[in-house]
């Protein structure tokens, strides 16, 4: 009988052998294993080039490459390569030379009236986009589902955040700005990282805030934020005025992260009344909040030394049209910008040192012409100028939102609102940008850096 055959064997070339008749490795064509040495030598990384180790060895040739990467994404991941490319990469001097050169970048926006909606997000990425910021957004959750029926307003974008409110007020009520008997009012602040979703939210311990009968307060778009290292400050303005308009009382609420509850950083008491306006842009900068108080002055509340200043606007500038003039932070904390729209031209003003200097001008007529076409009467106005160091604006226009690309002197439309809406306005726009600083990895064995996180 015919001798069964190996089912390998009639896949493989006569002369081969395979399962238990098969010769050691040692008889197979004459090779042998090669020794350990060898192999250990052929697992080592040939040594880089002489050019190349003159490049990497030398500590200003290498800051060089490694500002150019371009983003922040990018910087992290250089960072990783080893103990000297982190130390460089998260230092200080480095850091501020890698913003100026390439600024945070505008990653979409928010836009609401007041109340929060799930779908309001809009991404403003270059198309096409990026592989370091598609990346980004691919991994990011611009959605809030948790909030589907219920009353929550939207305070603002920040640094890569989201911060909302949930307002609930305990009878009596406030009618014309005018509290009519003692009443309380809970607030409580959510902060949401849609770039790291995994995080979830942060819900802020609850803000009791008690409001005395017969005074008017003021506390709209009085909410800030402010980050140093690792420690997140927040701050809640309330502003109480006598019915007589004579003197106004600031309450400073703040809250650090780990604190189980607000506390009162400081009371400020003037013989003066102040009234922030909401529909501007108030701003802090530092340590000093500056805010649009009467028709040509800004008050600025010092929260170091517990002080209250006014600054007078430039000449031919006011607040008394919405829309017209906003505050912007500059990169130094001792000045602070002031944006002015006054037909179709834009005044950028620098506040420092006490006094103003207009520092760019900006003429829109051109770039306003196919919406005048179709809006003859419409009315350039501001709806939001983020920090303007950051190089844009967004602007309103009859029923156009437009967005100002400053420094390439671009407009483009970014939505139109249907006839029936231009009864509510246009509602406000909140810039998202990417997070800056970003975090590195901090060395377990070394001293924490700025911007570091221990891993």
């Amino acid at each position: 009988m015919a001798s069964e055959t190996h089912p390998l064997a009639a896949k493989m070339p006569a002369g081969e052998m395979v399962g238990d008749n098969q010769p050691p490795p040692a008889e197979m064509g004459g090779e042998t294993e090669p020794p350990q040495a060898e192999i250990e030598s052929e697992m080592q990384p040939p040594p880089l080039p002489v050019c190349v180790s003159k490049v990497l060895d030398d500590y200003n040739l290498l800051a060089e490459i490694i500002v150019r990467v371009g983003f922040p994404t990018s910087l992290v991941r250089a960072a990783a390569v080893c103990r000297r490319w982190l130390l460089l990469a998260s230092d200080r001097a480095f850091l501020r030379r890698f913003r100026k050169l390439h600024p945070p970048k505008l990653l979409g926006f928010y836009h609401a009236y007041q109340c929060l909606e799930d779908d309001n997000f809009f991404p403003m990425l270059p198309q096409p986009p990026p592989p370091e910021l598609a990346a980004v957004m691919g991994r990011a959750s611009f959605r809030f589902d948790n909030y589907w029926g219920t009353q929550t307003n939207m305070m603002g974008c920040w640094n890569g955040r989201v911060v909302t409110m949930l307002l609930v007020h305990l009878c009596p009520m406030t009618y014309g700005g005018v509290t009519y008997g003692e009443h309380r009012m809970e607030i409580t602040f959510v902060v949401h990282n849609p770039l790291c979703s995994q995080r979830g939210m942060a819900i802020l311990p609850k803000l009791d805030l008690t409001f005395k009968g017969g005074s008017m307060y003021s506390y709209e778009n009085l909410f800030f934020f402010k980050e140093e290292g690792n420690v997140l400050s927040y701050f809640f303005v309330r502003i109480e005025s006598a019915r007589d308009e004579t003197k106004s009382k600031l309450h400073v609420s703040m809250l650090e992260n780990g604190d189980g509850a607000w506390h009162t950083h400081l009371t400020l008491t003037v013989d003066y009344l102040i009234h922030a306006r909401p529909n501007l842009t108030t701003i802090l900068v530092d340590n000093k909040i500056y805010m649009a108080s009467d028709w040509n002055e800004i008050v600025v509340m010092d929260l170091t030394d517990s002080s209250i200043s006014t600054i007078q606007l430039p000449q031919g500038v006011d607040f008394l049209t919405t829309g017209t003039t906003m505050l912007s932070r500059a990169d130094d904390t001792s000045a602070v910008y002031l944006i002015h729209a006054k037909e179709l031209q834009l005044h950028i003003w620098l506040h420092k040192g006490g006094n103003w200097l207009l520092v760019d001008n900006i003429c829109l007529r051109e770039m306003c012409a196919p919406f005048l076409e179709a809006e003859p009467t419409a009315i350039l106005q501001i709806n939001h100028v983020g920090d303007y160091t950051a190089e844009f604006l967004f602007l309103e226009m009859g029923r156009f939102a437009l967005y100002l690309d400053v420094k390439c002197r671009t407009l483009r439309k970014l939505y139109e609102l249907e006839t029936e809406d231009l009864r509510f306005g246009h509602p406000c726009i909140y810039p998202f940008m990417m997070i800056w600083p970003p975090t590195f990895p901090a060395l377990q064995d070394g001293p924490q850096e700025q911007g570091q996180e221990e891993v």
